[in-house]
């Protein structure tokens, strides 16, 4: 897999010292892209991240709690500076939090769910337009599937969080597209994560892969390979305003 296009891009990844954020990271550095490697609270998976960057091409590490607007701000800033601008901007930061379910759930919490998720696509995103606009970038977004099937098992406010990052990502792609910036969505499925590590049962995960028509529950790699696609432009450059499912055909549409 290579995009020839991509060599020498600005790729800003929030969320990634782990998981599809990390993968993701490092796949962009193996296509020769220089990478912002962004973290909040996980420093040496962030620093282990980078160092898979460094192996391929440069890159840098960015530190940022993506629901602060000044943080945010300054965090894009200083990736421009260092990037000489932004070229492809990767949503990925993002969690559930914590299962809770909707009548027992604090008013807090349910703003920290949309703040983390939301937010800080929003932000993220206002913030690289303008060297966006320069560069005719594109834009990656990463959504959920169960931003499709309402979730289950105290994650419903997470699941109407990552609806609002699909519906959001259709909004940038009309706002943005005549500045021929392009702005998807990946939609991933059960992905063998520390994510799912941490909220979901081995049981639950072995049942899904069972359910799954593939056979198996995905990984962060197959997410990240998704989202080089629609990054690239020799790839994906009529496609906006999509998501891309990755779940194995878990879950279909018509």
């Amino acid at each position: 897999m290579h995009y020839s296009d991509l060599r020498s891009k600005r790729v800003l990844v929030t969320g990634a010292s782990s998981g599809i954020g990390a993968a993701t990271a490092e796949l962009f550095a193996a296509q020769g892209a220089y990478v912002g490697v962004h973290y909040f609270r996980t420093a040496d998976g962030a620093e282990a991240t980078l160092g898979k960057v460094l192996s391929h091409a440069d890159g840098c590490l960015l530190r940022a709690d993506m629901r602060d607007e000044s943080q945010v701000r300054e965090m894009v800033a200083a990736f421009a500076r260092l990037a000489g601008g932004i070229d492809v901007l990767v949503n990925n930061a993002g969690t559930l939090i914590d299962r809770v379910d909707i009548e027992q759930m604090p008013l807090a919490f349910y703003e920290d769910v949309f703040a983390t998720n939301v937010r800080s696509a929003f932000l993220a995103t206002r913030e690289a337009f303008p060297h966006l606009k320069v560069s005719k970038g594109c834009i990656v977004n990463v959504g959920s599937v169960a931003g499709h099937h309402g979730g289950g098992g105290g994650s419903g406010v997470y699941a109407a969080a990552k609806a609002a990052v699909h519906t959001l990502t259709i909004a940038m792609a009309k706002e943005f597209g005549p500045y021929r910036i392009r702005a998807n969505c990946v939609v991933p499925g059960l992905i063998e994560t520390r994510f799912h590590e941490q909220f979901s049962t081995p049981q639950r995960r072995q049942k899904i892969a069972d359910e799954t028509p593939l056979g198996r529950n995905g990984t962060a790699e197959d997410v990240a390979k998704a989202i080089l696609f629609l990054a690239s432009h020799q790839a994906a450059g009529f496609i906006t305003g999509e998501y891309l499912a990755v779940n194995g055909g878990l879950y279909m549409r018509m």
